[in-house]
């Protein structure tokens, strides 16, 4: 839909974000509020889904948009002002995104984990940047702005989008997936399943599905995701590095090192499971490779299972049930009385 006031772009900026993004919703629930004046926060997303602007450093100037709307020749600064203020609205948009059966909410307890912050706000700057654009095609925005789509406009988050760019191209180059749609299948689901949903990328185009029982995947994949955080818990930390290059090049290294982490694992995983199973003797009733190729039953899966992490001296890969959800991977830890914090650009 082409908006022609504020108004109609305020009720729109949500399905146009879920155009862009071929998201499955927008956890959005149709109210916008006001940031702290006191706080250099152009906008955030509230827990209850409510999105909040900068009235100075967005309301104002999209308002100010189309009160002279269809101006050309407008000066660099003004449309620049525009520009910014409509990258925030696909940025705050981009985290309200959720796939089917979820919402934005769902990723509270894991955004309180450094890793999971990091990477939320990274491929989210990263998506409504690199697709601002389009947004912008989708809302009718050039015909009210003529040259908002040329202006210049500075990526935010420089502590963590240089993380989010090389971690994703890392997933990349390993599934043969373009980096910009990894970025997009991470930036349409919630804090909670970023990591997992690159996990499960790397799971699913590399051998072990072929290797691993299916009761396995689960606890496959949640040792590629764990694998892949560490190396995002201190790109808090380097916002306040002084040395703006220094900063880059410190968060890109640590992507790169995060998707080379979940690789490896990937790697360990394959070795793990394919090497022949050991010659084994009948103990205790137990039936081995020896017993099976004598005419005796074949292992239980459990027992197999076991025999098979005995292998390489590591511990099995999971038990034989089905982990909850509340179990895998740690990404669901944190308490409820944890002080809600919402994802917000700040300067």
């Amino acid at each position: 839909m082409k908006v022609t006031t504020y108004s109609e772009l305020m009720a729109e900026q949500a399905r146009a974000a879920v155009r862009v993004s071929g998201a499955h919703h927008s956890s959005w629930n149709g109210k916008v509020g006001a940031t702290d004046p006191s706080r250099k926060i152009r906008g955030s997303v509230s827990w209850d889904h409510t999105i909040n602007y900068s009235d100075r450093l967005v309301t104002a100037p999209l308002k100010d948009m189309f009160q002279n709307a269809r101006v050309h020749n407008q000066d660099p600064a003004t449309l620049r002002s525009y520009r910014e203020a409509i990258k925030t609205v696909h940025h705050e948009n981009t985290h309200a995104l959720a796939a089917e059966g979820t919402e934005h909410a769902d990723g509270k307890k894991a955004f309180q984990n450094l890793p999971e912050q990091a990477l939320e706000e990274g491929i989210t700057e990263v998506h409504s940047y690199d697709n601002l654009n389009e947004y912008i095609d989708e809302l009718g925005l050039e015909e009210i702005a003529p040259g908002i789509k040329t202006a210049e406009a500075h990526s935010s988050y420089d502590h963590y989008t240089p993380a989010a760019r090389r971690f994703t191209e890392g997933i990349g180059r390993n599934t043969g997936v373009e980096p910009s749609e990894v970025v997009r299948r991470l930036a349409v689901v919630n804090p909670a399943e970023k990591f997992r949903t690159a996990a499960e990328m790397l799971y699913e185009n590399s051998d072990l599905p072929g290797k691993i029982p299916e009761q396995e995947r689960e606890a496959a994949i949640g040792r590629i995701e764990a694998a892949m955080k560490p190396s995002f818990s201190g790109l808090k930390d380097l916002k306040a590095e002084p040395d703006k290059e220094k900063r880059r090049r410190e968060s890109a290294l640590a992507g790169g090192a995060g998707a080379q982490a979940g690789i490896d694992e990937v790697r360990a995983l394959s070795r793990e499971w394919g090497q022949p199973a050991p010659e084994a003797r009948v103990e205790r009733g137990v039936a081995t490779e020896q017993g099976r190729s004598n005419g005796q039953a074949e292992l239980p899966s459990d027992l197999a299972t076991a025999v098979h992490a005995s292998r390489s001296g590591s511990e099995p890969l999971g038990s034989v049930s089905r982990l909850s959800e509340d179990q895998m991977g740690s990404r669901r830890s944190g308490t409820d009385s944890t002080p809600e914090r919402s994802p917000e650009i700040q300067r």
